[in-house]
């Protein structure tokens, strides 16, 4: 595994959420986590920036996540920043 990156997502039912993924080398991706917004919890930038930070930690890889504050579809992602 090359890294963790988080990349936001959304669709019309569940709003905006966010994917954690494992960057794979040489090439690829698996899914690792989504994490929609509850209401009166965490927005999902912020809870998935701890988990992905903390798993990348673990695995002794670099976590990226470009966009953590706001969501952005089009935001760069690890192989291309």
């Amino acid at each position: 595994m090359a890294a963790v990156e988080a990349v936001w997502g959304g669709d019309t039912v569940h709003d905006w959420f966010v994917v954690l993924v494992a960057v794979l080398n040489p090439a690829g991706e698996g899914h690792l986590a989504t994490v929609h917004h509850r209401p009166g919890g965490h927005p999902p930038g912020l809870a998935a920036a701890a988990a992905g930070r903390a798993l990348a930690d673990f695995l002794g890889v670099p976590f990226h996540f470009a966009s953590p504050d706001v969501p952005d579809g089009q935001a760069p992602r690890w192989r291309t920043a």
